[in-house]
């Protein structure tokens, strides 16, 4: 990859991890270097200077034992071994001064600078320039034992050694450099050691992408998170539930599928075969007779379909997006399913009540999926209930456990124990229609009202009233923030 093609993949967030923990870890490793090399070379300053020293403090402590005042003047037997090795070791050249403080004497190298403010018995190191040259300079001061020609008072001895810094500044390039070399070797070792960390941590995320590559395009079963890093076991995990979620949709979807085909092909069935009677048939009174006859059977495949679809739709919203739902105002929402539903009502001689708060009662969802679900329930009660019977649609909140409660009540002849219990799968039984002449049902209405309830965090309750009939209750949890969601009036 080329630097264009690193600058794309990082503007684009597609870099790879490597780069990514290079731009990470490579200036942090730099500026360690740097510091280091920083703290190093003060360090080895530092030590040269401390060990070339110590060569001119012993020079100055031999010229110093040799300094005699027996003659009434100051006389110095110079250490010529001493400097000689001084001069091999500092690989250039050897200065020295001895001077008295009121500067009467001036013995060797007598334009060495002076050094700086001494006190007696103390010794100081410097750098200095010598004929453009630079140096290190070593000075000591002390007082004499006895006053130099004649003086009132004893005076003060200076004794300086200096050499060239030639070969302390080499010892120094060499260490500097052999630093450097330890430093950048520990920069690449840990570069490899990083990029086979990085490699190896990588091999077990390797081995899972050749994993799902091997895999069958139907296969859903769970991935195996054993041998996964720590940090890669959650991700692992979130691609476990969305393979769950997608085996429990298409075991759905199967099944939608097979319900569908087996409750629409007794319907097609007997179509066909009225079809074909009714053209082999030469009399117009009972070809009108077939199709009449197969009015019903439209009808019931039309709404068996649409049942079909409101189903598949309803289960689909158990994954409903939340920034999908809207706040429903259910008082509303009810009186639009009760005139929906007014013109079968009124066939039927049934009267539709409705109880229902004057403020508006609050929920939050989808009012597309909460309609279908009230009008499955009003048109199972409508269905089950006899003529010049009643239906009350009630809605209310419940009092204590932050519930609200959209009931449908009819005055049919209820529902058994067990077709109860199944009343929320498909085609798991429903109300048996004591008038209209309905006494066959696809048992879908239920299990859509079911679907929806769960798709909003409810549930649908069914219970057999004691005065005959059945009440169903769509249950929905208040919303959070229930007061800010409440509708304005009107």
């Amino acid at each position: 990859m080329g630097l264009p093609d690193m600058a794309a993949a990082a503007r684009d967030g597609t870099r790879p991890l490597w780069l990514t923990l290079a731009l990470w870890t490579v200036p942090g490793l730099v500026f360690l270097l740097a510091a280091g090399l920083w703290l190093s070379a003060a360090s080895l300053h530092d030590l040269s200077d401390s060990a070339y020293d110590r060569s001119l403090a012993g020079a100055i402590r031999a010229i110093d034992l040799n300094v005699s005042t027996e003659s009434g003047g100051v006389g110095v037997e110079l250490p010529y071994p001493l400097f000689e090795s001084l001069q091999a070791t500092a690989s250039g050249e050897v200065f020295y001064r001895i001077a008295t403080d009121d500067g009467l004497v001036q013995i060797g190298d007598a334009l060495l600078p002076p050094p700086p403010f001494l006190a007696a018995g103390e010794m100081r190191f410097y750098d200095a320039t010598y004929f453009d040259r630079p140096i290190r300079v070593a000075a000591f001061k002390r007082s004499l034992d006895r006053p130099l020609y004649g003086a009132a008072s004893a005076q003060n001895i200076i004794i300086e050694v200096a050499e060239t810094t030639g070969s302390r500044e080499a010892f120094r390039r060499d260490l500097i450099r052999r630093a450097i070399s330890r430093d950048a070797l520990a920069v690449l070792v840990a570069a490899v050691l990083l990029a086979l960390g990085v490699r190896f941590a990588l091999a077990p995320l390797t081995a899972l992408k050749d994993r799902l590559d091997r895999r069958e395009p139907d296969d859903r079963s769970r991935l195996d998170e054993a041998g996964l890093p720590r940090e890669v076991r959650p991700l692992v995990g979130a691609m476990n539930d969305l393979l769950q979620r997608h085996r429990e949709r298409g075991e759905a979807q199967r099944r939608f599928i097979d319900d569908a085909s087996h409750q629409l092909k007794t319907p097609i069935a007997v179509l066909r075969s009225q079809v074909d009677f009714a053209l082999r048939s030469a009399d117009p009174e009972a070809t009108r007779r077939t199709l009449e006859a197969m009015h019903p059977v439209i009808d019931r495949a039309g709404r068996m379909t649409t049942q079909l679809l409101a189903l598949a739709r309803a289960e689909n919203a158990l994954l409903l997006d939340p920034s999908q739902k809207a706040t429903v105002d259910l008082p509303k929402l009810l009186r639009e399913v009760a005139w929906l539903h007014f013109a079968e009502a009124r066939r039927g001689r049934i009267d539709l009540e409705i109880e229902a708060p004057e403020e508006p009662l609050a929920a939050r969802g989808s009012e597309p999926l909460l309609f279908e679900a009230l009008s499955n329930l009003l048109d199972n009660a409508l269905r089950a209930s006899p003529r010049g019977g009643r239906v009350v649609l009630h809605v209310a909140r419940s009092k204590g456990d932050g519930w609200i409660d959209v009931e449908v009540r009819d005055e049919g002849s209820g529902m058994d124990a067990g077709k109860m219990a199944r009343a929320g799968d498909r085609f798991g039984g429903g109300l048996d229609a004591s008038g209209g002449g309905m006494a066959e049902r696809t048992g879908l209405g239920l299990a859509i009202v079911t679907a929806i309830a769960r798709a909003h965090g409810g549930d649908l309750r069914l219970q057999n009233r004691p005065e005959g009939g059945l009440a169903a209750a769509l249950r929905l949890p208040t919303p959070a923030g229930d007061a800010a969601l409440q509708l304005k009036a009107g």
